[in-house]
């Protein structure tokens, strides 16, 4: 009998967590893209709560009006150092199309290079893989021609629309967080002795800090992956080591793709070009950004949020694998919320 019990009771553990697991997913899925602007706003609010209860308590002022100067300064700050940062990107891309003619050459001959080798390897007849590159380079240029560009022309309203669905969330977010600034503390009292709001508001608290957490834990990991890729490549004279320090850490962010997807290719080439100090800066600046993204990213963010990091890490995988580059955050958030719920 005690047998049965505990059997039963393991069964309805079981579906329970299967039915938090769906309803996670589903909420995903079709509810999330509806309230992304209010759940946005929640994590604003809870980063600028804290100075408005300073300047409230320290100057008399109201949360709504130290929390709305809170929030424009820090988008005021965010905003300025993208607008630097862009402005400095934008430098190199227009340099780099100036020079773009130069730089096809030199990639088209170090790709003969490497083919002929490739010919000797595999004795092969001289020319066959530089057809064989030649034919795929001009199969990729028809398919940008005919295919890419004219889906471009034809999305074009709809990227407007997307553009001017954002500009409407981010003043709905910016709204939202002000609101909730000023009336989190009525809705408290109102609501103080509802369970139901209770176990809700407990769980929205783990899934701001867990949020806050994520987003100070990348930005930190991409930050230093910058650093090191840039300084990477200024040792070795590139002259848009800024920008290709950033797209490599953008890169890095995915874990599907990863900085070895630019950094190894760059080190076998300069090993064909005999640039053998080229190539060991650059295994060294990949082996860096391999520590730094494999070994601080786990513990960074599951000390944070209370999740081993071998959870945190196959949180991450699965929601890349479920919502694709969104899953990067959303792997996490879900693994706290079913965690919460349970």
């Amino acid at each position: 009998m005690e047998k049965s019990v505990f059997f039963q009771e393991r069964y309805v553990r079981l579906y329970k967590a299967a039915g938090v697991v769906a309803g996670v997913y589903l909420a995903f899925r079709y509810a999330l893209p509806l309230f992304a602007p209010f759940v946005a706003a929640y994590l604003l609010a809870g980063i600028v709560r804290p100075v408005a209860l300073f300047l409230r308590r320290r100057c008399r002022i109201p949360m709504s009006v130290g929390g709305t100067v809170t929030l424009l300064l820090l988008l005021a700050t965010v905003g300025t150092g993208v607008f630097f940062l862009g402005k400095l990107l934008l430098r190199q891309v227009v340099l780099f199309i100036e020079n773009y003619a130069g730089y096809r050459d030199s990639f088209l001959s170090a790709a003969d290079r490497l083919c002929r080798c490739a010919d000797g390897w595999f004795s092969l007849e001289q020319g066959t893989m530089g057809e064989l590159l030649q034919t795929g380079l001009s199969r990729i240029g028809e398919n940008v021609n005919q295919k890419v560009l004219p889906e471009v022309s034809k999305q074009s309203l709809v990227i407007l629309r997307a553009i001017a669905c954002g500009v409407a969330g981010c003043i709905i977010t910016f709204v939202a967080t002000v609101l909730l600034l000023s009336d989190k503390e009525k809705y408290a009292k109102a609501y103080q002795n509802s369970a139901f709001y209770k176990e809700v508001q407990k769980i929205l608290g783990r899934l701001s800090s867990a949020g806050v957490a994520y987003l100070k834990t990348q930005c930190i990991l991409i930050l230093l992956v910058t650093i090191i890729c840039t300084v990477a490549f200024l040792f070795v004279k590139r002259e848009y080591a800024f920008l290709l320090g950033i797209g490599v850490a953008v890169l890095d962010a995915f874990p599907v793709l990863g900085s070895g997807l630019v950094l190894m290719p760059w080190a076998v080439i300069c090993l064909l070009k005999g640039q053998y100090l080229q190539m060991g800066v650059l295994i060294v600046a990949y082996l860096c950004c391999l520590f730094v993204r494999e070994g601080l990213e786990p513990k960074l963010l599951g000390s944070r949020i209370g999740i081993p990091p071998l959870y945190t890490l196959m949180a991450v995988y699965i929601g890349v694998e479920l919502f694709g580059i969104l899953g990067v955050v959303l792997g996490p958030f879900g693994l706290v919320l079913i965690r919460s719920m349970l």
